[in-house]
């Protein structure tokens, strides 16, 4: 699945009003983010991240990669990930065409 234009305005303006679920500190990305990552995706499909230190275009390339979500959209030291979960029955995003 490739994520077009049109669905990644649709998900950064859904993503405006969250908080991020999780800050990447000093001690980088590591395993248990990534998994706490993984976790909130589940979750809720659609988060935002923090990163506090290192360079954000090294580190979301990273995250997408070992959380297999799509980067949305990088706004200054925030990154919106979104991950279609099928766990969730009745998912508030339905994604357009």
């Amino acid at each position: 699945m490739v994520l077009t234009s049109k669905q990644r305005k649709y998900l950064r303006a859904l993503a405006h009003s969250l908080d991020p679920y999780l800050i990447i500190g000093k001690n980088g990305l590591s395993s248990s983010s990534i998994n706490s990552i993984n976790k909130s995706l589940l979750d809720h499909e659609l988060i935002k991240l923090r990163i506090k230190v290192g360079i954000i275009k090294d580190i979301a390339p990273l995250i997408e990669k070992n959380t297999q979500s799509f980067v949305v959209g990088t706004i200054g030291k925030i990154i919106i990930l979104y991950k279609k979960s099928d766990e969730i029955k009745d998912s508030n995003i339905k994604l357009p065409k």
